[in-house]
């Protein structure tokens, strides 16, 4: 009995002298891949732009999102035992976005086809300002040491957590007008459309993470880390600020939110 209280004890302080509390901070950039952008509604109004064979049960409009490099900042802290790392990550990132139009078909997928010989005309415009992400993560990491007489620590790591993912400044705005004086249907301005929102959703995300750190000192490390983050898809729904029907609504899906990021990496151990 004397044997296994003495070995716990033994145990209990060799872990406490290899371990230690840290705390990190990583500057970079972030950048994606294209992103889609799919939504629908269950509009039931042919517009007078569209040959419609029969009563609409809706459309579907599809988009490509090609994304601009931006920032990204990461706030760490953990504790390490040994050659293995557990800490609670704050992750924050930003991207600009170009919105490049793909198609339109009914709800059903049967293709949209324009009604050339129409009185009326249209004019649509459709942005996204940008796409941010605000992360709580938890991340663990394995060490490997390059030799003894080298201040040069590599690792790999991985991590789960929830994202706060927001489309900021979306915008859709569609404005009919009579192509002559006055068109003999109703007034233009009936169809007109405008939605003007932010979509907000929380996601599931997945970090895979690499590095090499480069100890200053016995409290202080700096390196590089390149980190790829696997996210779910936003789904969100809203309402039109402008619509023939006043209650109507739309779902818009955002998938394919993986990035990359490289970043300068800042460690202070206590």
């Amino acid at each position: 009995m004397c044997t296994i209280v003495l070995s716990i004890i033994c145990t209990s302080n060799l872990i406490a002298q290899n371990t230690e509390w840290y705390f990190g901070i990583s500057v970079g950039t972030d950048w994606m891949d294209t992103v889609k952008q799919a939504g629908f509604n269950n509009d039931r109004i042919c517009y007078p732009t569209f040959v419609c064979p029969q009563e609409p049960r809706g459309y579907r409009w599809y988009y490509d999102l090609d994304t601009s490099t931006r920032y990204g900042i990461e706030l760490s802290i953990g504790k390490s035992i040994r050659k293995y790392r557990l800490e609670t990550a704050l992750t924050l990132a930003s991207n600009d976005i170009l919105q490049i139009y793909d198609r339109i078909t009914f709800l059903d997928g049967s293709p949209l086809l324009l009604n050339e010989n129409s009185e009326y005309s249209s004019v649509v415009e459709s942005t996204i300002g940008g796409i941010s992400f605000t992360g709580l993560m938890v991340n663990s990491y394995r060490d490997f040491q390059f030799a003894n007489d080298l201040p040069l620590t590599s690792y790999i790591g991985l991590g789960v957590g929830v994202t706060r993912a927001e489309i900021e400044e979306l915008l859709f705005r569609s404005d009919y007008a009579c192509i002559s004086d006055q068109c003999d249907g109703p007034p233009a301005s009936n169809f007109n459309v405008l939605q003007q929102t932010e979509l907000i959703d929380w996601i599931w995300a997945i970090n895979v993470m690499a590095g090499v750190d480069y100890q200053i000192n016995s409290r202080m490390s700096v390196g590089l880390k390149i980190a790829h983050r696997v996210r779910d898809d936003l789904v969100q729904s809203a309402s039109y600020q402008r619509h023939p029907f006043p209650d109507a609504m739309n779902t818009t899906t955002f998938s394919e939110l993986g990035s990359w990021s490289m970043s300068l990496n800042l460690t202070f151990k206590r």
